[in-house]
């Protein structure tokens, strides 16, 4: 009657989640796809007509925030007793609303109002998510095997345009058309060769490049599986996502790779000391190497260029431009230290600051991330920024310590190991590798937003970076997630 009664229990608390779940779940496996309801039509769910409302990920980000509400909060009971989870979520809660009082004195809040109501909707609409997700979201395992399932597709789509060179047909999932000799694409270009960029389902090669970089660290986690099928599988997706994100010449995604993955290294130690497990992360380091030395021997000629070699004109006006965001960055951040000039509005800033110049560019976000918070956000903005990566990062390193014994692998193992000693510990080090992995992601973003900000003003990727850090310092009971 007891273990009824505990089925019982599990079964509603799990029922309560369901729904935030599905809807996370969906959100993750759709950060690939830029697809867009059409803009005659009104927005749905009478959202207001901004940019970020057309959305179609926005469907289920709106279904987890709006259910995890409906459902009377669930586990946010308990995100308030954990100090640093708490700190967490007051830093993320307070920067969206900081993000909001922002429009008040935005630079443009008399002539273009929509541009920062639409930037602070989507940062809020981000922190709710991430906030819904660390109280009742799906286990990071689940979450992992979402973006497994979407490396390998996008991987596929990726690797299809670079040998069309150009889009292949998929307007219907929302894929740009686009060639070699199109304006405004992005292509590389030595001596005479002109190579495009593939972008997947997105509209920049940048963007494709950060979700094949989460997509990877998701299948590394594979790699740590007790099933041998799932460690062939993942051992498949890395070579094809690592392919794939070479194709995509992304030098930030590039270093966020390599970044994070020194960063989370100690933290999987304890497994890299079994035998079985060293043969296998032997297999992927192969794998890894084959596939750079392959990429390096084709495509050689483009590499140069793309890091700096030689007077390739459109790779050292890449780097010409950078700079002088960022210094308009710093001056924008003299001028107005603590509030700044208002969330979405930095680019209409740089605007002004170009008619005073001869260059040659429309205004445009500092490719890098803290600056851009504090030109938009001052120096109050910063502070909860940084706060809020700090204590997630800090709550997901407490998360992340994996079992000090061994952890069988083998079947013949298992057999011989105590049953539940075995099936507890495999438990553990399986969502411990699914959060480390995650958490990985987060490392990676905050290396690429040294030198891009897309993790700070697209969307997708503040879902996925909040988030991302939301499940890496969650806590997990079997019986409330799927």
């Amino acid at each position: 009657m007891a273990g009824i009664a505990r089925s019982k229990s599990h079964f509603s608390s799990l029922r309560r989640r369901l729904p935030v779940q599905i809807g996370a779940l969906l959100v993750f496996a759709l950060l690939p796809l830029w697809l867009r309801f059409p803009r005659a039509n009104p927005p749905p769910l009478f959202l207001p007509d901004l940019h970020v409302s057309y959305f179609v990920i926005l469907l289920p980000l709106l279904w987890t925030v709006g259910a995890w509400i409906v459902l009377g909060l669930p586990g946010f009971a308990e995100l308030r007793r954990d100090p640093i989870r708490r700190l967490w979520a007051l830093g993320l809660l307070g920067l969206a609303l900081w993000a909001h009082l922002s429009t008040s004195w935005a630079f443009m809040r008399e002539l273009e109002p929509q541009v920062g109501q639409n930037a602070a909707l989507q940062l809020s609409l981000s922190a709710l998510f991430a906030v819904a997700v660390a109280c009742a979201g799906p286990s990071a395992r689940a979450v992992v095997t979402a973006l497994v399932v979407s490396l390998f597709a996008n991987s596929i789509i990726t690797i299809l345009q670079a040998l069309n060179q150009g889009s292949i047909g998929l307007a219907a999932l929302g894929e740009f058309t686009f060639a070699p000799n199109q304006p405004g694409v992005s292509v590389i270009q030595s001596g005479d060769l002109r190579w495009v960029r593939p972008m997947g389902l997105l509209p920049h090669a940048n963007l494709l490049a950060g979700t094949l970089v989460i997509g990877l660290f998701a299948a590394a986690s594979w790699l740590f599986a007790a099933s041998h099928w799932r460690r062939w599988l993942g051992l498949l997706a890395c070579g094809l996502g690592l392919w794939a994100l070479l194709l995509t010449f992304s030098r930030g995604a590039w270093l966020g790779l390599a970044g994070g993955t020194f960063a989370v290294l100690p933290l999987l130690w304890p497994l890299m000391r079994q035998q079985a497990q060293r043969r296998w992360m032997a297999g992927a380091a192969m794998v890894a190497m084959v596939t750079g030395i392959a990429f390096y021997v084709a495509y050689q000629p483009l590499l140069a260029a793309r890091v700096g070699e030689g007077t390739e004109s459109l790779e050292l006006r890449s780097i010409s431009d950078r700079v002088v965001f960022a210094d308009f960055a710093a001056r924008s951040i003299v001028e107005r230290p603590v509030l700044g000039v208002g969330i979405g509005n930095f680019p209409w800033r740089t605007s002004y600051y170009l008619v005073e110049t001869s260059f040659d560019l429309r205004g445009d976000n500092v490719h890098h991330v803290l600056l851009a918070i504090w030109a938009e956000l001052g120096m109050i903005g910063v502070a909860l920024a940084l706060l809020a990566l700090i204590a997630g990062i800090e709550a997901a390193l407490r998360r992340s310590p994996l079992p000090s014994t061994p952890l069988p692998h083998d079947e013949a193992s298992l057999r011989n190991a105590s049953v539940e000693r075995g099936n507890a510990n495999r438990a553990i080090s399986h969502i411990q590798v699914a959060r480390i992995m995650l958490l990985a992601g987060v490392f990676a973003f905050i290396i690429i937003g040294l030198i891009d900000h897309y993790p700070w003003t697209i969307l997708h990727f503040q879902v996925a970076w909040w988030g991302s850090l939301a499940l890496a310092g969650r806590v997990e009971r079997a019986s409330e997630t799927v």
